[in-house]
């Protein structure tokens, strides 16, 4: 993975705003912190399939879990995508090869075949198992229909005019990192959070009272308005036709 700096042109500077309102005042007190400067790369979600393309090289970014491939096409143009399992520096993207990394229209994969970077509306660009490990599976092929099992847990139907990348995505190892101090979560910009039961009965409607008893005998907000026991959620919405097992029932 090589670490050198990114393209100027495909790339630009992002300002640490975490927590803070348009005035500049601290509204969110769990966010912050991460002050290391850095840049977001523009990644290509609408590739083309049928220009081949040759990989100049494989970078670390720092706005998502997995690694990045910077890749120079046929025709002159230079784009970041998002690097999969198996790719390597040298290495040609070629559409009428079966290969990781290329990019083909749902109907054109077997079932059982691993995708990722996978449309839900044909070239709006990839929404779908974008992080690090993350792939579908292609379970079945119906009429217009591609049924996948997504990374969820959830079965969907998706047109077979949607675009996918074949293969898994990189930096699969990186859920197995683990954190052993606390400014790597504020590296991330996460600051460490106060328990309510904890502060005072002023700075918090959980607050107060001696050791862990609280001031009021039910959870309540800073109206004092009561949050248990009663329906907090909206009416459930019709089951969409396209989606066969819910992730939420599972």
């Amino acid at each position: 993975m090589s670490l050198i700096k990114s393209i100027k042109y495909l790339s630009f500077g992002l300002k640490n705003k975490s927590g803070v309102n348009f005035s500049g005042h601290k509204t969110v007190f769990s966010k912050g912190g991460g002050k290391h400067k850095r840049k977001f790369r523009i990644i290509d979600f609408c590739r083309n399939l049928k220009i081949p393309g040759l990989i100049l090289k494989i970078e670390y970014d720092p706005n998502r879990s997995a690694n990045i491939a910077l890749v120079c096409y046929k025709n002159g143009f230079l784009s970041y995508i998002i690097a999969t399992l198996g790719m390597k520096k040298n290495s040609f993207l070629n559409t009428n090869l079966y290969f990781p990394g290329i990019t083909k229209k749902l109907k054109d994969f077997s079932l059982g075949s691993f995708i990722c970077c996978i449309e839900l509306r044909e070239g709006l660009g990839a929404k779908i198992a974008r992080s690090a490990g993350c792939f579908s599976v292609v379970l079945s092929q119906k009429q217009n229909k591609t049924c996948l099992k997504l990374p969820s847990g959830e079965e969907r139907f998706l047109s077979m005019n949607n675009s996918a990348v074949l293969g898994v995505i990189s930096n699969a190892e990186h859920k197995l990192k683990k954190k052993s101090k606390a400014g790597d979560n504020i590296y991330l910009g996460k600051k460490p959070i106060v328990r309510g039961v904890a502060k005072n009965c002023v700075d918090h409607p959980h607050g107060g009272g001696r050791g862990k008893t609280s001031g009021l005998s039910l959870s309540s907000n800073f109206t004092k308005r009561v949050l248990k026991g009663i329906s907090t959620t909206k009416k459930k919405s019709k089951k969409k036709k396209s989606i066969l097992i819910n992730k939420k029932k599972k």
